[in-house]
């Protein structure tokens, strides 16, 4: 629904302007005509234009500005850079004002500031549009724009499109194959109404159903210049998430006057600064006060910063966004609930791919093995473990000179056979690969360093404002220059490297860091030109409020644009890149590649890790917030470095990370350099075990896991997610970050203090069952005393994590091995947690494919069942089969049903069971059945020989 504000009848009595801008046709007249005009703007326009730009507009008449005589809590900050006076502050025509409060601006926002509409809002097949002309205010940073083109478009049901732009004038946006679009559908429903005012111009986007506020602007007033944009809106509840990336501490935002940067970043989280990091993600969910979620994207990639403030009492919070360029272009998503929001937000921007099978085993990582025997050594040290462990990385030390697509023939002479040898034990390999190149021309043997001389004949490289030279820094092998992942010849050449590099070391995935782009010169060797656009009159509060600090000039040349516009999609592009480069390695295999930098959509490409953090306990807290934040920017396969990278961790510390990283989605331990092995076999005994035992656990449920990945896929679910997205309208789980879930059923509570044996977990209201995995199955039994709803203590001892089982869900495992390439050979198994309902009961699900190949889903070549339960079986139901159907023994999909635990099941004694397909049901031997009546836990084991299998429809009953 659309309506007006009550004063665009009040404001109404403008003349009606087209809104649809036509550029104006060729003037045909006399060139001589054309040269006179044109002699006559330079002569005179010009520089009268300069004159009065340079007096400030003083010859124009400002309107007086209209201060806000309400709660400070509502002033937007008209002076955001700092350093205001009363002189400073009304010369731009805003409020000034000392608040009763640290807090709150002194200079403030006039409530007449902005724009206004001219003539009425036009109808479009899907919304309307309109045209904006600017009030007669003092400017803020020069380059106003005078005239605005908003649309508003109703593109789906739960999803609304805002555009403002300036009409006739191409400002860079990002492009479509940086991020496609989706189109709108036909007729729509809207859950949402928008209101509008027209002097000043504001919008309101309200719930139908509650009435709850969405999106209102009247709060802080339009501003639109070539170089900052700038737009208020209130928020439904002080229930804000998501917007980085950034070290947050906590899953719920503080809204105390906080302003937080977006510009990506070399800036590691170990400080736990405020800081922009290695990513871009300008997308937030607000949790309503009843338990509504709404999320709002602002797709735009330039240097950007948000300012959270609580607003009145009686209004509600304030979010403003300051963006040095583009225009303002946001999504409105109305959920309602916190998952569809994410759904809605991930057809937008792109649903994550699913990770190779492999790519969810433990991995473990170093920088700095010294040479091959010090990596041979660290893997037969794990293997010697027990431990499950799938993947092996290196760090650029295995380079030759730290260069890209080479390896260092000296130190890791035998790589090649490392990696075979990892190959044959049903392990894989990953390499690093950063994206600066060395422009020295020759290897260590005097032979061309090709990667650098072709780049260079093809015009690969980002080029200073010049638009022909490689603009060069210095990374890690000196003096480099930087591929243009944005240059399609590029993509082709980083291909081909990757391609040459595959042929001497066969890895199977691929790490790509350093490429926010990271420059340890801040521009470049040369510095960078003295202009706006490195040095914009705005500059957002960035790490070192410098554009340029650690990083390219922002006047450096792309295909898609300047560096910047583009600097936050560079990450993005080179995730883009390696993707394909991988897959034109590897046509039928996902495999993994791992990035760090991002931006909205890199999901459908890569994986993403926490980057550079620290062996410390604040590090391995905050890693919880890091990873639901970035299941809510749809990359589920995310994790941070188990144990810490930097500095040393202790054998507490690495054990309690141990234990919660097996539950990252994303798991591997990693270290710098300097920092003493953390592998889990450099501990004592007790530590292996310990991390054997959780990593046993984690394979068990990988079927679990990669189910997830399936659903994120295809409908943009979580993987790991908050409480809260489980449970939204209990007001408990809004601000609990300790504690997260595997999609809806699992429930993980690490320990995160040091010396602690307990653990406070909050069990919402539902029916929960404690689990353990014991040998080879799990035992479990529901939750002691009186926990619903409530915070109750666990007894943790140093072995130990706390898992908990969600009453009506059911499970897939199967049991464990060394590597997926074995675990996957393995028969299959259910846990089934019955709720207290009445029929109990209990559903869940299985997505299952060979592991690996790109187009399963699409060429039909998976298994999709559904399970349910009740308190008299359970029954499991394909409802996709693989083509063609499995033929044994070695089809991925050819494997039986073993073991099925039943939780939460009262029988008066060990039941008679059969299983079978439906009609054809036989007997289960006794000696198969067990049932712990105390704990109401049926127990049935070593089916294998009954060719129960998962492609068939199974039924299990008992009586």
């Amino acid at each position: 629904m659309y309506q007006r504000h009550d004063d665009e009848e009040e404001f109404g009595g403008q003349g009606l302007v087209n809104p649809e801008f036509r550029p104006r046709r060729k003037n045909n007249r006399p060139m001589l005509i054309l040269f006179c005009l044109v002699i006559v703007i330079l002569v005179i326009v010009i520089p009268i234009a300069v004159v009065f730009s340079n007096k400030g507009h003083a010859a124009r008449h400002f309107i007086t500005p209209q201060c806000p005589k309400g709660d400070p809590g509502d002033r937007v900050d008209c002076y955001p850079e700092g350093g205001a006076t009363q002189t400073k502050c009304e010369s731009r025509g805003c409020c000034w004002g000392q608040p009763a409060t640290q807090g709150p601006p002194s200079c403030f926002y006039p409530t007449n500031h902005g724009y206004e509409q001219v003539g009425p809002l036009v109808q479009t097949p899907i919304g309307w549009e309109g045209t904006l002309r600017r009030l007669n205010t003092p400017g803020m940073y020069g380059g106003d724009v005078e005239n605005l083109q908003i649309d508003i478009a109703l593109e789906q049901d739960y999803r609304l499109h805002v555009r403002v732009f300036e009409p006739g004038r191409r400002r860079y946006e990002v492009p479509h194959v940086a991020l496609p679009r989706p189109a709108a559908s036909g007729e729509v429903s809207p859950l949402y109404n928008v209101t509008h005012g027209r002097h000043p111009v504001t919008m309101k986007v309200t719930r139908i159903s509650t009435g709850a506020t969405i999106f209102d602007t009247s709060v802080g007033k339009l501003t639109f210049a070539d170089q900052f944009l700038s737009v208020s809106t209130r928020l439904a509840s002080s229930n804000l998430y998501g917007l980085g990336e950034h070290v947050h501490k906590r899953y719920r935002h503080d809204l105390n006057w906080k302003t937080w940067p977006f510009f990506t970043r070399d800036s590691a989280p170990a400080t736990g600064s405020t800081d922009n990091s290695y990513g871009q993600h300008p997308f937030y969910m607000c949790v309503e006060k009843d338990g509504n979620a709404n999320g709002i994207f602002l797709l735009n990639s330039n240097a950007m910063e948000v300012t959270l403030q609580p607003g009145s009492p009686n209004s509600g919070p304030i979010l403003t966004y300051r963006v040095v360029g583009g225009v303002l272009d946001f999504y409105i998503f109305l959920g309602p609930t916190p998952e569809n929001v994410v759904q809605q937000y991930t057809e937008v921007i792109g649903r994550p791919l699913i990770p190779a099978y492999w790519g969810l085993g433990f991995q473990l990582s170093k920088w700095f093995y010294n040479n091959s025997q010090g990596l041979r050594d660290v893997i037969q040290r794990t293997r010697a473990t027990g431990i499950p462990y799938d993947v092996q990385y290196s760090d650029i030390d295995y380079m030759e000179d730290r260069k890209d697509f080479t390896y260092d023939g000296n130190a890791y002479a035998d790589l090649p056979d490392i990696v075979q040898d990892l190959h044959d034990n049903g392990q894989k390999y990953i390499v690093i690969l950063d994206p600066a190149v060395s422009n020295h021309a020759k290897r260590r043997d005097g032979t061309p360093y090709l990667p650098y001389q072709t780049g260079l004949a093809h015009g690969v490289f980002v080029n200073t404002s010049d638009g022909r030279t490689p603009i060069i820094g210095t990374v890690w092998p000196t003096d480099s220059v930087f591929p243009d992942f944005t240059n399609p010849h590029a993509q082709i050449w980083w291909a081909d490297n990757c391609r040459d590099l595959h042929k001497n070391i066969s890895f199977d995935g691929l790490w790509i860091d350093m490429n926010e782009p990271s420059n340890f010169d801040d521009g470049s060797k040369s510095g960078c030109d003295d202009n706006n656009w490195n040095k914009p009159p705005y500059v957002p509060a960035i790490q070192g409020k410098m554009m340029y600090k650690g990083t390219l000039c922002m006047d450096a040349r792309q295909i898609w644009g300047k560096h910047y516009d583009v600097h936050s999609l560079y990450g993005h592009s080179m995730a883009m890149a390696t993707r394909e480069a991988l897959r034109a390695l590897m046509p039928d295999k996902r495999g993994i590649v791992v990035t760090r930098s991002s931006f909205a959509g890199t999901g459908k490409h890569a994986s993403h890790w926490l980057g550079d953090n620290m062996a410390n306990w604040e590090n391995m807290q905050w890693s919880i917030p890091g990873i639901l934040e970035f299941n809510l920017f749809g990359i589920p396969h995310v994790g941070a470095d188990i144990c810490g990278f930097g500095g040393d961790t202790t054998e507490e510390l690495c054990q309690r990370w141990m234990q919660l990283g097996a539950f990252y989605p994303f798991s591997r331990n990693h270290n710098t350099m300097d920092g003493k092995p953390q592998d889990p076999g450099s501990f004592s005994q007790a530590m292996i075990d310990s991390s054997r035992d959780v990593m046993m656990t984690r394979y068990t449920l990988l079927p679990y896991l990669y189910t997830l990945f399936y659903h994120a896929h295809v409908t943009g679910a979580t993987v790991a997610r908050p409480l809260l997205h489980e449970f939204p309208a209990d007001e408990k789980t809004w601000d609990i970050d300790g504690q997260f879930l595997w999609g809806r059923g699992l429930l993980i509570s690490p320990v995160l203090t040091q010396g602690a044996t307990s653990v406070d977990a909050y069990f919402p209201d539902d029916i929960w069952y404690n689990i353990w995995y014991d040998t080879d199955h799990f035992m479990g039994k529901e939750a002691d005393g009186d926990y619903r709803g409530k915070t109750v203590t666990l007894d943790t001892p140093l072995n130990k994590i706390n898992l908990h089982f969600r009453g009506g869900t059911i499970i897939p495992t199967q049991q464990s091995a060394n590597s997926t390439v074995y675990s996957r050979r393995n028969p299959m198994g259910l846990l089934v947690a019955l709720n207290d309902s009445n029929p109990a009961g209990a559903s869940g699900d299985l997505f299952w494919d060979d592991g690996e190949s790109y187009n399963s889903i699409l060429e039909n070549k998976f298994l999709h069942v559904r399970f349910t339960a009740s308190a008299n079986g359970v029954n499991c139901i394909p409802d996709t089969s693989p083509v063609p159907a499995p033929s044994p023994p070695s089809h991925w999909a050819y494997l039986p049903y073993d073991i099925i635990d039943v939780f939460g099941l009262n029988l008066p004694d060990t039941p008679t069971v059969k299983a079978g397909s439906p009609g054809n049901l036989r007997d289960v031997d006794a000696g198969k059945v067990e049932y712990d009546k105390a704990n109401k836990v049926l127990h049935l084991h070593d089916l294998a020989d009954m060719n129960l299998w998962i492609f068939g429809q199974v039924q299990v009953t008992w009586t």
